[in-house]
């Protein structure tokens, strides 16, 4: 038998599917509901503000690292699981001159600290090649319990950093249950709208009352012909049980997401935009430098 024109058809087939292969992961590489990926997103927020009166000066200056490892693990055709473990190190430094007084003093406190680990699930479909939904929950164990002097500076360094988004990572002596959904359309050529909306309702373990945090966000991107893409993304987060405060914050970004399974990465800065933590270029405000790297498979 000639094994020739087997082998071409083997060739020919493998391309083909190849190809197809290729094509699919291309039309689908911006829809980030679906498939499975890991993650390492980071967080820094570094602030200070000063106070002179007379011959007082004060200064209070803080940095904030947070971290989470992230996963999303196709299960069945169209469910995925989530998981998330957050980490954080922050710290708080304060000084106090007077000549007048004879006093010059500083002080600090900090720590490392093990947020609340986060496990749920989602289901998403793509209702056509240009339009995708996605909607599922999640809960978060409370682990960060009756925290010290040097865990509470830890978490004013650090709580912040996302415009009150995404408590749930990090908010102490709480039970989080939180549920979420969201729409991905690519709505022009390469041009890619997404909004997600989450409700984190978290009651208290210990005492206190309960937390009801509603959030909202949409984003624009423009992706480029090869992996490479930017562009804006606008959020609000609404905390509706004590002061029904709303936060908005303001997040350019650049983004690198090849078409095939692979690594990715994203780069941007968080401003808020309003009180209390805006504006975000403002002495003592909020502007976090966010970057994530992470692998599709």
């Amino acid at each position: 038998m000639n094994a020739k024109p087997l082998l071409s058809a083997a060739v020919l087939l493998s391309l083909a599917l190849a190809a197809r292969t290729a094509a699919s992961a291309e039309n689908n590489s911006w829809i980030r509901s679906q498939g499975s990926r890991a993650a390492l997103e980071l967080d820094v927020l570094s602030k200070s503000a000063g106070w002179s009166m007379a011959d007082v000066e004060s200064e209070v200056s803080t940095f904030g690292l947070s971290f989470a490892l992230v996963g999303q693990l196709a299960w069945r055709k169209r469910l995925f699981l989530d998981a998330e473990l957050p980490l954080a190190y922050g710290s708080v430094s304060a000084t106090f001159r007077s000549s007048r007084l004879d006093v010059d003093e500083s002080s600090s406190a900090g720590s490392f600290l093990f947020g609340n680990p986060t496990v749920g699930a989602h289901y998403a479909r793509s209702m056509s090649k240009k339009l995708a939904v996605f909607g599922g929950g999640a809960l978060s164990i409370p682990v960060i319990t009756d925290p010290n002097a040097d865990a509470r500076a830890a978490l004013q360094a650090t709580l912040p950093a996302r415009a009150y988004a995404d408590l749930h990572r990090l908010i102490p002596e709480h039970f989080p249950l939180r549920a979420r959904g969201g729409v991905e359309a690519e709505i022009a050529t390469r041009l890619v709208y997404r909004a997600d909306t989450a409700v984190m309702v978290a009651f208290p373990t210990s005492g206190g009352d309960v937390d009801l945090v509603l959030e909202q966000g949409s984003e624009l991107e423009l992706r480029g012909k090869g992996a490479f893409g930017g562009g804006l993304r606008l959020q609000a987060a609404l905390t509706l049980a004590h002061e029904d405060l709303a936060q908005l914050a303001l997040e350019p970004f650049v983004g690198y997401t090849p078409a095939e399974p692979g690594f990715y990465g994203r780069a941007g800065l968080l401003v808020a935009l309003d009180a209390p933590l805006g504006f975000g270029l403002a002495e003592d405000k909020v502007a976090t430098l966010r970057l994530a790297v992470g692998h599709r498979f």
